[in-house]
């Protein structure tokens, strides 16, 4: 994302992420990174005018379906989506990263609901991701008070999946991103299939769902990864050893 000054998640932004996910898509990549290149800014927030525009009679500036279209292609769509906040992501850039499958962060990266300042809740899926991702509890916080919360303290929450120093964000980014690429992509949308109607169904009927995706993907390529890193324990590697499928 580039914007200056702040970033601003306008209509206009969003249609430009949007065509950039779908680029991505058609290039056969498995893993998507977004990240801001102005400096202080992930996103600072939606673009008011944008919001006020939609209440005030006036003619939108885009396609207002853009938020909820944008944030279930990132939650829900093939592929693995990591969020790269390198500064401030705030009310709608914060709502960008809870849509994104993975957080990344750089040490002074902050993240903040800022909707309860302005009379509102979050429009884009932050009441009902927050949740899932941290509890009840935790999200009645973040949403409630509306203050900053640095990439550190969201770690330990588990809501940043990993906090990198500042100079070594993208680098560091991009090197996650790689490995997980290199996992079968059939095991990745699994995975993230598993997880997601977990999110969606009654405790049984999600495991009983992922009973049912796990056989699913035991076909031969499977069982031949399967059966090479068993060779390799058998052989004496240790864990991590034996699942280096780089080797």
């Amino acid at each position: 994302m580039d914007d200056p000054p702040k970033n601003f998640g306008s209509y206009e932004l969003l249609a430009r992420v949007e065509e950039g996910v779908e680029e991505v898509k058609a290039a056969g990549a498995r893993v998507l990174l977004l990240a801001s290149d102005v400096p202080g800014y992930f996103m600072a927030h939606a673009w008011l005018p944008d919001v006020l525009n939609a209440y005030e009679g006036g003619k939108p500036s885009g396609d207002p379906r853009l938020w909820r279209r944008l944030t279930n292609e990132l939650e829900r769509g093939p592929l693995i989506s990591i969020s790269v906040n390198h500064a401030q992501a705030w009310g709608g850039g914060a709502e960008l990263s809870w849509a994104c499958n993975l957080r990344v962060a750089g040490r002074s990266a902050t993240y903040c609901q800022v909707e309860s300042i302005l009379g509102v809740i979050p429009g884009g899926g932050g009441t009902v991701r927050l949740s899932r991702l941290v509890g009840q509890s935790k999200a009645m916080e973040i949403l409630l008070a509306g203050e900053p919360m640095t990439a550190e303290e969201l770690h330990t929450l588990g809501l940043v999946n990993k906090v990198f120093d500042d100079d070594d964000l993208r680098a560091g980014a991009i090197a996650w991103g790689a490995l997980i690429a290199t996992r079968p992509h059939w095991s990745l949308q699994a995975c993230k299939r598993g997880l997601l109607q977990a999110w969606d169904m009654h405790f049984e009927d999600a495991c009983r769902i992922e009973n049912y995706i796990f056989n699913s993907m035991m076909r031969p390529r499977t069982i031949e990864i399967m059966r090479k890193i068993q060779d390799r324990y058998d052989a004496g590697a240790d864990s991590w050893e034996a699942y280096d499928l780089q080797r």
